[in-house]
């Protein structure tokens, strides 16, 4: 089954309003350091009040700039038809959308709380080297990678150096044996954020939700590779 980068459409300002429909608000802690990389949040938090340009217009995916690619903020109508299909655990969270001085009330912070890069990402197959801060243009040594355990022991010892860090050169995805319709890729170099099938992005299509843009995986970047 073909897969889609599901993301905020910024181009489409007929749609949108404009193409940064909340570039401020009330942050909350969406900022801080403190959620798990995976599994459910099990505390609570300051939650987010994203402030809507004037110019803008409510969409079904708003676009909210100071929040992590690992969170959506959709309407609630929209995570309700999710529900119907194949898209593992998540949570949802109520919160309020200010729009020239009214509030709206039909919004969520959404996430996946499962990302599914341990199973998807072929390490083996995708090639990194060291990189350094201080010289951009800087190639280092070939690093293999096997596992999704080791790229994150691998980042650690990089980071004990600030100078260094690693980059990748290709990143090949493996999603031939992935039967959901929504799924989320996190702490992955080139290919972080939301994806959906090709039957859910057609459904999608027909109820003309707003504010999404689809980009097919083959071409995001000629650096990622896809296996269906």
């Amino acid at each position: 089954m073909k897969y889609y980068k599901f993301e905020y459409n910024s181009l489409n300002e007929k749609e949108t309003g404009t193409q940064f429909q909340c570039a401020d608000g009330y942050i909350g802690d969406m900022q801080r350091n403190i959620f798990p990389m995976e599994g459910k949040i099990e505390f609570e938090f300051e939650l987010p009040i994203p402030y809507m340009d004037k110019k803008a217009k409510s969409t079904t995916l708003l676009n909210f700039i100071p929040i992590s690619y690992d969170f959506m903020v959709l309407k609630n109508y929209f995570i309700d038809f999710i529900k119907n299909y194949n898209i593992g655990e998540f949570q949802e969270w109520s919160i309020k959308v200010t729009h020239n001085k009214t509030y709206y009330q039909d919004y969520s912070l959404f996430i996946l709380n499962y990302p599914k890069q341990r199973e998807i990402v072929d390490f083996r197959n995708s090639s990194f080297y060291l990189g350094r801060y201080s010289d951009y243009k800087f190639i280092g040594q070939n690093i293999c990678v096997d596992s999704y355990d080791n790229y994150l022991s691998i980042l650690e010892v990089l980071g004990e150096n600030e100078d260094n860090f690693l980059k990748c050169s290709k990143i090949k995805l493996d999603l031939s044996k992935v039967d959901l319709d929504l799924l989320r890729l996190s702490n992955t170099p080139l290919a972080g954020g939301y994806y959906v099938s090709e039957r859910l992005k057609k459904e999608i299509e027909k109820q003309r939700f707003t504010g999404f843009k689809f980009v097919a995986i083959e071409e995001m970047d000629s650096r990622i590779q896809v296996k269906y």
